[in-house]
Order: C-alpha cells, then sequence, then structure tokens
C-alpha cells in the first residue's frame, strides 16, 4: 500500500475531467447551360470539401464555402459577391440531374454557400455538387428520409462528439463512413476554442492560434478542423445531423454566464460572434438562423424519419441557468457538520456543498420555451421511437466511491488523517453539476414530461463526458427497481481526452464508483475514443460502441499514448447494448450483449 503516492494520479476536479444571411433555394429543372458545365477537376476554391445535413422527406441542405485560403480568413474578403451554381443528381456520374439551381455568396457571410435543396425524391441517394468562377467542388453524397407516414424498416446512425484537435486524429470517422450509416448525430463541441498544446502529439496536429474571440479566429478554427481529411470526407458522404455544446463558444458557458464570470454584456459580443460562425459552418436549415438583433439561434427542432424515428435534437446551452457549486462537483448531503463540509471542500478544492443550488424549482437547462415546445413534440408523435439529442448525461451519477478512491490514491498520504476518513465516511452524494445532476428540478420536469406525453419507446443520446456509457433512466434512481422513464446512450468522444491522454487509472477509478453506486448504469468505458454506432427497427434498438485503440495494448505501461487516436490506430467493436420496443410497458431495462473484459489499472487497491 505504501506505493500509492508514488501512481500519478491527475486531480480529480469536474473542471478537469469534463473538460446570417442564409437562404433557401427552391431548385429547379437543371438549365442547359449548368448540365453543359462538364466535370473539370476541383479546384483550391473548395479546400474544405461539401457537407449535407438536416434531410426531410424532400429536401436537404448543402453546404460549401470558397476559401482558397481558408485558415487566413479565407481569402476571398476583399472580393464582389461571387455566383456560385449548385447541382443535384442521382447519380455520381451526374447524368440524371434532377435539381440545379444558383446562389450568391458575399464576404460578410464568409463566402459560404449555405442552402436547401427542394422538391427532391424521397428516401433516396443523392448526389451534389458547386461550381464557382471556373473551378468545380468535389462531389457530395447525401440522402433524404422517408416520409413522415411513410414505413421505414431500419435506419442506421452514428452518434459522435467532443473533436478536440490538440487531442488526437479523426480515425472515428472514416470508420463511421465504412459502416455505411444513413446519417450522423453530432451532440456537441464540433470545436474547441482554446490555444495550442505545449506539446502536440503530432506534428501539426494543434490548433494554430489563440484562444478564439472573433469572428475571423472562429472561422480560421472551423476550418482547421474542416481541413482533417477524415472530418471532410465524413461530411462528403453522410448527412450530419447538428447540435452545440459549450465549447463552440467558451468552456463550460451559461446562457451568458461564462466561466470567469465576466460581465455577461462582453460575453454576449463573443457569443454572438461564435453563433454567426457555426450556423454558417453547419448545414442547418434557414429557420435556424443567427438572429443579429438578440444574438440568438433557435437550433432546437425535429427531423422524422419515416413512421420509425423522431429525433428531437436539443440545446442545453443557450437557454441554461448559471451552474450551482461553482461550476465543480455539487453534494446535496444536509447531514454533515459545518466543520466536516469545510473538511471535504478543502480535499475536493470545491464549493461542494450547494444543495440549495442543486435542488433549484427555478432552475432550468432548456429553457421554458423549448420545454413547452418539446412537450407537444413528444404528444403529437407518432413515430415507434423518440429521439432526444442533446449534449449532458441525463442520468444520475453518483460519484461518492470515485470521490472516496481520489482522496485515498492522491490527496493525503497513507492512511488518511482520521478526521478526513471520518469526514469521507459521512459523505453521501457527490454530483457532475454542468450535467442533469446539477439540475434535478429541470430533470424531473423533463421526466414529468415524458409520463405526460407518453411518447413511443423514448431514447436519450448524449455527447460530453468523453467517455461511452448506457443507462436506464428510472423514476426513482434510489430504487433500481422503479419504472423505466427512458433509455440513455453516451457516446464517447472523436478525439478529446478523458482527463489525461493515458485515462486508464481515471477509467478505473471512475468504474469502480459508477459499479458501487449506480445499479441503474448498464455500462461504463473510460479508455477509448470513438463513436456510438445505433441499429433500430420497430422491435429493438441496439447501439454498437465503436473503439478507437488497440485492445491488446492495454497493458502495455511504457507507451502513455496507447489510448492516442492516431491515424493508423485500429477500430473495433467493445461493446453492444440493447433494448427491447416497449420498455415503458414493461419490466424491459438495456441488456448488454458483447463487452470485452478489461483489465484491473489498479491492482493493489482491494
Amino acid at each position: 500500500m505504501s506505493n500509492r503516492r508514488d501512481r500519478s494520479t491527475p486531480k480529480f476536479t469536474r473542471r478537469r475531467i469534463l473538460q446570417g444571411g442564409v437562404g433557401t433555394l427552391a431548385l429547379t429543372t437543371a438549365p442547359a447551360f449548368v448540365r453543359a458545365l462538364g466535370d473539370p477537376v476541383p479546384g483550391s476554391l473548395f479546400t474544405l470539401g461539401v457537407a449535407s445535413g438536416d434531410p426531410s422527406a424532400h429536401s436537404v441542405v448543402l453546404w460549401t464555402r470558397l476559401a482558397p485560403d481558408p485558415l487566413a480568413g479565407g481569402g476571398l474578403a476583399n472580393t464582389k459577391a461571387i455566383r456560385v451554381d449548385i447541382e443535384v443528381a442521382l447519380d455520381p456520374g451526374f447524368q440524371h440531374i434532377v435539381r440545379a439551381g444558383r446562389k450568391w455568396t458575399r464576404a460578410t457571410e464568409g463566402h459560404v454557400v449555405n442552402v436547401q435543396a427542394r422538391g427532391l425524391p424521397s428516401d433516396s441517394i443523392l448526389y451534389y455538387r458547386f461550381h464557382a468562377l471556373g473551378q468545380t467542388s468535389g462531389i457530395g453524397r447525401t440522402r433524404t428520409f422517408p416520409g413522415r407516414f411513410d414505413s421505414a424498416d431500419h435506419v442506421r446512425f452514428a452518434v459522435v462528439s467532443c473533436q478536440n484537435y490538440n487531442h488526437g486524429f479523426y480515425t472515428a470517422y472514416r470508420d463511421i463512413v465504412a459502416q455505411d450509416v444513413d446519417f450522423v448525430i453530432h451532440t456537441g463541441d464540433y470545436i474547441y476554442e482554446g490555444g495550442p498544446p505545449g506539446t502536440p502529439i503530432a506534428p501539426g496536429r494543434g490548433h494554430d492560434s489563440p484562444e478564439i474571440m472573433t469572428v475571423e479566429e472562429y472561422r480560421n478554427r472551423y476550418a482547421l478542423y474542416r481541413l482533417d481529411p477524415d472530418l471532410q470526407l465524413a461530411h462528403a458522404e453522410v448527412p450530419f445531423l447538428v447540435t452545440w455544446d459549450d465549447h463552440e463558444v467558451e468552456n463550460n458557458y451559461a446562457g451568458l454566464n461564462d466561466e470567469n464570470g465576466s460581465d455577461p454584456a462582453d460575453f454576449d459580443v463573443r457569443r454572438r460572434n461564435a453563433y454567426q460562425v457555426y450556423r454558417e459552418t453547419m448545414p442547418l436549415r434557414p429557420r435556424n438562423a443567427f438572429r443579429l438583433r438578440d444574438g440568438e439561434t433557435r437550433i432546437y427542432r425535429t427531423l422524422r424519419f419515416g413512421d420509425l424515428a423522431d429525433i428531437h435534437m436539443l440545446d442545453t446551452r443557450q437557454y441554461r441557468s448559471d451552474q450551482p457549486a461553482d461550476d465543480g462537483f455539487g453534494s446535496i448531503d444536509d447531514g454533515l457538520t459545518p466543520q466536516e463540509q469545510a473538511i471535504l471542500e478543502g480535499v475536493f478544492e470545491e464549493t461542494l456543498f450547494d444543495r440549495e443550488g442543486i435542488l433549484d424549482p427555478e432552475a432550468t437547462l432548456l429553457g421554458r420555451r423549448q420545454e413547452a415546445w418539446l412537450g407537444y413534440r413528444l404528444k403529437t408523435s407518432r413515430a415507434k421511437w423518440n429521439v432526444l439529442a442533446q449534449q449532458i448525461m441525463a442520468t444520475e451519477w453518483n460519484l461518492l466511491t470515485t470521490a472516496r478512491l481520489q482522496a485515498l490514491l492522491g490527496v493525503f498520504p497513507d492512511p488518511l488523517p482520521p478526521f478526513v476518513s471520518s469526514a469521507l465516511a459521512s459523505l453521501e452524494t457527490v454530483f457532475n453539476v454542468d450535467a442533469w445532476d446539477g439540475y434535478a428540478a429541470a430533470r424531473q420536469r423533463l421526466f414529468d414530461l415524458i409520463d405526460a406525453t407518453a411518447p413511443s419507446n423514448p431514447v436519450v443520446l448524449t455527447g460530453d463526458i468523453h467517455s461511452s456509457w448506457a443507462a436506464n433512466l428510472l423514476s426513482d434512481f434510489s430504487d433500481p427497481g422503479s419504472r423505466m422513464i427512458a433509455g440513455e446512450f453516451v457516446c464517447t468522444s472523436i478525439a478529446s481526452t478523458f482527463l489525461t491522454l493515458d485515462p486508464r487509472i481515471t477509467h478505473e477509478i471512475v468504474s469502480r464508483g459508477v459499479g458501487a453506486d449506480n445499479p441503474h448504469i448498464e455500462y461504463f468505458n473510460g479508455l477509448f475514443r470513438g463513436y456510438a454506432l445505433c441499429d433500430v427497427d420497430h422491435s429493438a434498438w441496439t447501439t454498437t460502441y465503436r473503439a478507437v485503440g488497440d485492445y491488446t495494448r492495454l497493458g502495455d505501461q511504457t507507451d502513455p499514448f496507447v489510448l492516442v487516436p492516431f491515424a493508423d490506430t485500429p477500430v473495433d467493436t467493445d461493446a453492444v447494448m440493447r433494448l427491447e420496443s416497449g420498455f415503458r410497458d414493461s419490466d424491459a431495462r438495456i441488456e448488454t450483449t458483447f463487452a470485452r473484459p478489461l483489465p484491473n489499472f489498479l491492482p493493489f487497491l482491494p
């Protein structure tokens, strides 16, 4: 036991672990002059590739940006408006063009082309490209969805999040394209706002500027990310359904409150800049426009995949109340003495005890208008599955054992002082207050809303936490046998680390706490980067956790980068979860059908 202090265990604070002019294009039959353009070699105007998103039965949003110098404002800042022609076809050779049109793009919008192509055949694979100034983009592949009342037997899609360019390569996207998915859901942290790493993991793999603040800086940062060949490939091959989290603006912001306690009026300027560029860069419909007057973007919306799934994309950042407990870990315990509370807050260096803030009945994550909108959407849904795609974990996650282990491993010498051991023994709850755990009343309103509207088979899809989870959302988390409200599947990150580049010790500490204190959580893995692959039909939902990393090298303690995603890192299945349709009317729970065994990274602990 004397070797505890020799182990390199990171400080386990919550902050460290978790760390306009767009129009509608009504395309018409392709005119002869467009069909005669041919197919020249793509030129330097289209360095950032092409993308599509938000399909409906008869439309899809198409995107590109004219940027010959993408990391320096695009390189066209002083030019006049540029005409861009767009073609949509049934085949990659563009022999059967079904729609074509044009869009003028200007420097004020970063020379972005973001258009809604309408009048398309439903449930179809389509191809598209752009022409401008004598150059032609690469060819994009997209699809439309089945109509709302059309029968859809099956859908396959990927859930992704958190792609910090500093932390690794986007290897997972190459695997996603190989899986032949219908679309990708991105739950946020598409970019990160911070500066470059102290030491890049590979030459050139790091942010190329300090922390970003202005419109041009946000444009350049998105350009850096879009230059990644695997991300660019995924956008060209598959439509994306996107929502944001915090790093698209600033870490852990809440509404107009940033993490540094800045004047909200000052932070509003930065948030407006970030929202404007997010709106420019993502394939979003015109109704999701950036509104200069109030600096907002209504990003919550519903997309329908036939009669199989209604996908409700939520926003838990723009309208949320500020986090309780000074945005650290938080506890609702009220049986400890003031002395015990002071001891524990000293141990964890957190404003830990904030029962009033965590239980505040007025606190919100969605805002009243979005809550009402979601209630209407759930009530009127006729789909077999109702998907709530959002940012932060909805399940209760009590870190009690994890917190005790961290104190045992890294805060005090062995043995712990008696007064610390006594205080730790009295502690009952430790929560991550940036997630739904910090907004208990808001989560109860969400659960009550699901109960009242009774949608078919509600499933929550989540990102944010850089690790993989599956959880049964219960009416009473203290009673494992209580009624199930919904299932939740949390995808790990594309690249962002689980606290450190080598997450093995962190994974072990969290894993032990998950098992000891959270029986409703079916699965957890913090080792691998990757994504969640979802296969859904009328009888069941199956989530396959695809992991980027060499499973055979988990025991190699000589290489601290063994779990960093590099370009040649293999991708394999780590676990498979299944949830039967009709679970709300039965005793069904999420079931593990496959999970790879993992080594014990802290064998000296009991």
